[in-house]
């Protein structure tokens, strides 16, 4: 045969094969002259819609990894970054993972007795969640601290164990898939996509950076791929020893401690990318308010072409989102320059076959009243479930956990009174957010059913108490927690400005909503001595404000009833939340 028979065949050969649809070229081994089949295109994006943010993503990845364009990116300045909840994890389940995570250790995690101020953001939580109720302004950084002392004192295998652990419920809102498996589905092909692409890319979450770990493990993303919210940490022996003086051993843990560095939202993100990262990134992903800033970061590099790419959680169908808000940011998105991500049309599936909507679903809480946490809000439904509103009042001995709490504290070792001398009563009582709180307190024995009856009359009256946490939740300190507005009334100590005992010495006097209803004593030199010393406003009686007690006030009136003077009407000082018992 001769060379150009042979090279006439082969070209017939490959223009049969690439008519019929597959790219050839022939081998240059001169031992196989059978033509090499090269692959075809990969297919990415097979769980996305054809859309306008996915034409201009992958328009946008072809044109700056095309060696031959004049948008060319070197491999190692292709740089994206992506924010976590609600880019690419759920966070309609009903809330942030961390904020669920947290609400689940202060309020349900039977192992751990929260301090005062996790509880209370906890809680804040859980009414935003079941009851609507607008979080408090600036709550993300709240959230934060309370959650900084929330997990102090856990190793960080123990934090990781912690967080996966949790991971692995059902996540609330939906059948066929566990927090941990809470990935929008397309999203996990854009990493793939860029992976091919040469990018390197990193989350960059307002989250914990731990729980983001935890969670992106699943998904193959590096630790070192991740930057979040950040708490200090120390050696599990190191003490108060600053680091700087400190050489750890090689047995020694690495420990959370309470003291939050830095929450990562806005311009945060963008200070921990330039530390930690020390590239201006040149694709960015989010989907709200706390990403703009690094998104702008991000269009800011004006030595490569760049895009920051916005979802939307606009699909009440297949997630519980909010449409109408959702279309409004898309709107507000594309204003600022940015491509949006529609969920409900450019997403095939969100979270993969099988996983259906649901209603929440809140259990009820029936642990024994005794377990009920002070401070916290109870529904209808978890008193219901309890047995109703009668047991939801008591007046029992002191339990071992709450007596041990109060040693060294509100309890001294003293002649005069023991634990056997007093009772540790639960209520509930209402407050202006017309919620029910649960709240204790220590009191004599002797008037321990007197109080109880006041307590549910006042609760019946929806009459508002804001606080009734044990003083030692604020350390014993009388001024604190008058301030917080706390009702009360066990404490061994003296009369304010006096060495004499108080009646609250022997569990005889009650203290209710102490901010608005001050102490106060006029001195001989002219000048007025208040407790708190931020009620002065309080001690003018002639206006009305929230909580305020006089004579036309129903707890007045009960507590009068059944043998208690009120320290308003006394001609020395006043005392207008004051309330002991008359010997």
């Amino acid at each position: 045969m001769t060379i150009i028979m042979r090279l006439t065949k082969l070209w017939m050969f490959a223009a049969i094969l690439t008519v019929s649809g597959v790219s050839v070229f022939a081998s240059c081994s001169k031992d196989d002259d059978a033509p090499v089949v090269t692959p075809t295109a990969k297919e990415y994006f097979t769980l996305w819609n054809q859309c306008e943010a996915l034409t201009a993503l992958q328009e946008y990845v072809e044109d700056v990894t095309n060696p031959n364009s004049k948008n060319f990116i070197r491999q190692e300045d292709r740089i994206a970054t992506f924010d976590m909840d609600g880019t690419f994890v759920g966070e309609l389940y009903p809330s942030y993972f961390e904020y669920n995570l947290l609400e689940y250790r202060a309020l349900d995690d039977a192992t751990y007795e929260a301090p005062k101020d996790v509880m209370e953001t906890a809680q804040e939580i859980r009414d935003f969640v079941r009851n609507g109720k607008k979080l408090p302004d600036h709550f993300d950084m709240k959230h934060a601290r309370a959650a900084a002392k929330a997990y102090a004192g856990m190793t960080l295998a123990q934090f990781d164990a912690y967080v996966k652990a949790y991971a692995a419920k059902q996540a609330n809102g939906f059948t066929g898939m566990t927090y941990g498996q809470s990935f929008y589905k397309p999203m996990l092909q854009v990493f793939k996509y860029l992976k091919d692409k040469g990018f390197t890319y990193y989350v960059v979450s307002g989250s914990d950076r731990f729980i983001c770990r935890a969670l992106v493990e699943a998904i193959g993303i590096d630790p070192n791929r991740v930057i979040g919210m950040d708490v200090k940490l120390k050696s599990s022996s190191q003490g108060t020893e600053e680091g700087v003086n400190y050489t750890m051993g090689r047995e020694e843990d690495l420990v959370r401690t309470d003291e939050l560095i830095i929450k990562n939202l806005k311009t945060n993100k963008v200070l921990q990318i330039t530390q930690e990262i020390g590239k201006v990134p040149v694709l960015s992903f989010g989907n709200s308010g706390g990403d703009v800033a690094m998104h702008n970061y991000a269009l800011s590099n004006t030595k490569y072409r760049t895009a920051a790419f916005m979802l939307i959680a606009d699909d009440e169908a297949r997630d519980h989102a909010n449409r109408e808000k959702a279309l409004a940011l898309g709107e507000q998105w594309r204003q600022a320059g940015y491509h949006v991500i529609s969920m409900r049309d450019d997403f095939r599936t969100i979270y993969g076959d099988g996983v259906v909507k649901t209603d929440f679903t809140f259990p009820s809480d029936v642990k024994p009243l005794t377990e009920w946490q002070a401070g916290r809000t109870v529904s209808d439904k978890d008193i219901e479930a309890f047995g109703g509103v009668d047991k939801c009042f008591a007046a029992d001995p002191i339990p071992d956990g709450v007596w041990q709490r109060m040693q060294g504290k509100t309890y001294k070792e003293n002649p005069y009174i023991g634990r056997s001398d007093l009772r540790h009563i639960r209520a509930l009582h209402w407050d202006y957010d017309k919620q029910t709180h649960v709240g204790e307190m220590i009191v004599n024995k002797e008037i321990a059913d007197r109080v109880v009856g006041i307590l549910r009359q006042l609760y019946d009256a929806k009459y508002p108490i804001q606080r009734m946490l044990l003083p030692d939740v604020y350390d014993a300190d009388d001024e604190t927690q008058m301030r917080d507005n706390n009702s009360s009334c066990f404490c061994y100590r003296a009369i304010s400005g006096t060495t004499k005992l108080s009646k609250h010495a022997r569990g005889l006097a009650v203290d209710i909503n102490t901010l608005y209803n001050p102490y106060y004593k006029d001195r001989a030199d002219g000048s007025r001595y208040i407790q708190p010393a931020t009620a002065a406003d309080y001690c003018d009686r002639t206006w009305d404000f929230p909580y305020k007690i006089d004579h036309d006030d129903l707890c007045f009136r009960l507590f009068t009833a059944a043998g208690f003077e009120w320290g308003g009407d006394w001609t020395s000082c006043k005392d207008f939340q004051h309330f002991e018992l008359i010997e």
